[in-house]
């Protein structure tokens, strides 16, 4: 016995509710007025599935061999060229589906117009109802080996045949079968039925254009793990740039005390290192030296500054007015880009010994003026 619950709401000349649970019939009610508050929040166990039953009158019903083996959108598309051969009325008005294949690849193929979906769909948002499916009236009777099945409510004749399925008026549904072998079904054999034919899926309108969009709902443990993820990423990136800051900052501070500790050893006596820059050009000033350290220091470091990935490792100032610098760079392309900005910036420059370390190419430059 199944345990899914649907409710069946009857659109046509005799509105009114079904509710189906454990396969049987649990509550009838005509009209629409007792209608049960739809719920999309309903835990999955009490789930119920919403179905708008519409007149078999409105819908054109055909079986049609479509293999199992096509696409979707394949079965779709000879399922309407199908259509379009037994349908008098232009397909852009017309809303073409089909049921799932058969053992013999057969599929129930239904034609309706889209008029009637439109208003079939506004009567249900009326009652406050967004349905799961809709399945046309006579696809509610389990279909017999041979002859038809029928029963007979608002003034229509259903019928349900093996692999066949209408509605019409008594008369002229007594002219279409002809000789059949008929068994008439009453409203408790109809009803009995339901939860069988329910559970094995009819064919539902609701697909293509109209399939019924999904309500997505907002997982609160899922957005304060991502919450929780996204500040985690945020506090890495702080810390890899403050540990970037720092790593320059105790870089700069060496390279201050290493251009103190060469001034001093180029200045003598006991006098103060205050700024080893201008106090290095009064020393070479009074010894009547060359071309001043702070042109060739200047005209490196810029160079050096514009350099794209080399770091200054140490700089040396020596006795014949050269400055001996040593560098760092990721491959010999950025050393070879730091030699020619010092040469555009005016100066001699020459590479000495490069080799590996850490990862990095170090590389020894002799600079002097011209």
């Amino acid at each position: 016995m199944s345990e899914a619950r649907f409710l069946l709401l009857f659109l046509g000349a005799e509105p009114g509710w079904i509710r189906i649970a454990d396969g049987r019939s649990v509550v009838r009610q005509a009209g629409f007025d007792a209608l049960p508050v739809q719920d999309d929040e309903r835990e999955e166990n009490e789930a119920e599935t919403t179905i708008l039953v519409v007149p078999g009158s409105d819908v054109v019903i055909h079986w049609a061999e479509i293999p199992a083996g096509l696409a979707p959108a394949q079965a779709i598309a000879a399922a309407r060229i199908m259509a379009s051969e037994v349908s008098a009325d232009p397909l852009d008005i017309q809303h073409v589906t089909i049921s799932r294949p058969e053992e013999d690849d057969e599929r129930c193929l239904a034609i309706v117009s889209r008029a009637s979906m439109d208003a079939w769909l506004a009567e249900a948002a009326a009652l406050g109802v967004d349905p799961d499916g809709i399945v046309p009236e006579p696809l509610l009777l389990v279909p017999p080996e041979t002859g038809v099945r029928t029963f007979r409510r608002a003034g229509l004749d259903t019928v349900r045949g093996p692999k066949r399925a209408f509605a019409a008026e008594p008369e002229l549904a007594a002219i279409l079968l002809a000789d059949e072998a008929i068994e008439p079904l009453t409203a408790e054999d109809f009803e009995r039925e339901l939860g069988g034919v329910l559970a094995d899926a009819p064919l539902n309108l609701r697909q293509g254009d109209y399939a019924k969009r999904r309500r997505w709902k907002i997982d609160a443990n899922y957005v304060r793990r991502v919450a929780l993820l996204a500040a985690t990423i945020l506090l890495v990136t702080l810390l890899i740039q403050l540990t970037m800051i720092a790593r320059y900052s105790f870089a700069a501070d060496a390279l201050e005390r290493e251009i103190a500790e060469r001034a001093r050893d180029a200045i003598p006596g006991t006098i103060k290192i205050v700024d080893p820059d201008a106090q290095l050009r009064d020393r070479l000033a009074s010894l009547g030296g060359g071309p001043g350290y702070g042109e060739l220091a200047n005209a490196a470091f810029g160079a050096i500054r514009d350099t794209a990935g080399v770091e200054l490792q140490a700089m040396i100032y020596d006795a014949n007015n050269n400055l001996q610098l040593t560098a760092a760079a990721p491959g010999q392309p950025e050393l070879t880009a730091l030699q020619q900005r010092m040469i555009a910036a005016g100066l001699l420059v020459t590479q000495g010994t490069v080799r590996d370390g850490g990862g990095r190419q170090i590389a020894e430059f002799t600079v002097t003026a011209p």
